[in-house]
Parts: structure tokens; sequence; C-alpha cells
């Protein structure tokens, strides 16, 4: 679900290849990279609540490119994202899957150690779990932006992402991308385009209301 949001692809000339061939170990975490995620989830993690809109382009081998918009939506454990062809909803307890197309919710419980279900402070959280090393591989002036290209090289052989770059706007202390491309070929890139903090929420906008969705069949996949 949540997999599309953490996977993007692009190897960017001569930085790539050296990171690839450098970054072995946790002993190659760059201490560079390391401040400049610590400073970046710290104001993330000060927010109580964060919206973010994004545009997610998305490819495969062989088929043109797809392009999304859409927005997450967080409070503490519980989200919201909304794209165009699918809308997760999530209280931190169940989540709420709804495919557009199928006009069908599945329904399961939480779970914590599931990946493709990463709540937008979750995937900063990536960086210290020890399963990947990382590095700034990249420093410039970008549209007056002075931004820093983080690479992360999963310390599992049998992943099945490759790399990811992480771009952020050092003096903004800001997130403006999130690349990642999977050893399969299929390649996706997350562009940040605004971030609001600190706004009120409803509770509902956290569950899925079968009622404003007449017909729509609901799948349960929970397991009591």
């Amino acid at each position: 679900m949540w997999r599309p949001l953490l996977i993007c692809g692009l190897i960017l000339g001569f930085s790539g290849i050296y990171a690839q061939s450098t970054m072995t170990s946790k002993k190659d975490i760059d201490p560079k990279a390391k401040s400049l995620l610590d400073k970046l989830k710290k104001q993330y993690d000060s927010y109580k609540t964060m919206e973010v809109k994004f545009e997610l382009t998305m490819e495969f081998p062989n088929q043109p490119a797809e392009v999304q918009k859409g927005s997450v939506i967080q409070d503490g454990k519980k989200f919201n994202v909304k794209m165009n062809d699918q809308e997760i909803y999530s209280d931190g307890k169940t989540n709420w899957v709804y495919l557009k197309k199928n006009k069908e919710v599945q329904i399961s419980n939480v779970d914590e150690n599931d990946g493709d279900m990463l709540s937008p402070k979750q995937m900063l959280r990536l960086y210290e779990k020890g399963n990947y090393v990382y590095a700034v591989v990249e420093e410039r002036t970008e549209n007056g932006k002075q931004v820093a290209d983080i690479e992360f090289k999963p310390l599992d052989k049998k992943s099945e992402y490759s790399k990811m770059r992480l771009t952020v706007d050092k003096n903004a202390n800001k997130m403006l991308s999130l690349r990642i491309f999977s050893k399969d070929g299929s390649r996706y890139t997350l562009k940040v385009n605004d971030i609001i903090p600190n706004k009120t929420y409803e509770p509902g906008i956290f569950t899925f209301n079968p009622k404003a969705y007449p017909g729509v069949h609901i799948e349960d996949l929970r397991i009591d």
C-alpha cells in the first residue's frame, strides 16, 4: 500500500557508482548525512500533525510512466492517504484500503512491522533501524536552494530495493523528493510539493465511511 511512496529510481552518474561500490557496511555511514537526517527528523517529529502534498511518478519496464498527485495527512499513528486510484485510512488500529477502480475496500489490522504501511514520519526513521548504509553523495544549488542528496543502500542483499535517494533542502530543513528503485527495474519518484504542519483534523478523516461510497464491496482481512 505504502510501497509506491517508498519506491523510485534514478542512477545519477559517478556519485551513484561510487556509493554503490563503497557503501557496504554500517561503518560506511556518513556522519554528515546522519546530521542532516537527525535535523530533519527532529523538525518533523515536533509537528503534532502533518499534511504532505505530493506528486508520484511510477515507471515500469516497457510501460509508459504514470503520474499521480496525492496527499498524506498524519496525526500520531493515524493517517489518511488520497491518490488517483486509491485511498488509505488508518486510525492506528485498523487500516482501510479503498481501491477506486474495483469499488472495493480491504480492511486489515495495523501491523507496525509491515514496511508497506509506513506513515510519513516512519519513512524518516528507516535510517535509525540499522538496515541501511547512507551517505551524502552530492551537494549543489538547485533553483536557488542549497540541496543535498543522501543515498541509502540496503545491507540485506535479499532486499527488493537496490537504492534510495533522499533530496533535502539544507537551509529550509525540508524533504524535497524521495527516489527509490527496485531490482526488477521499476522506478518511483516522490516529489514533495508542500508540507503543512499542525492543522487540526476531525477524527473521522482517518476512518473509512462505507455510507459515503454506496455499492462498495467490503473485504475484511482481519484475523481475530
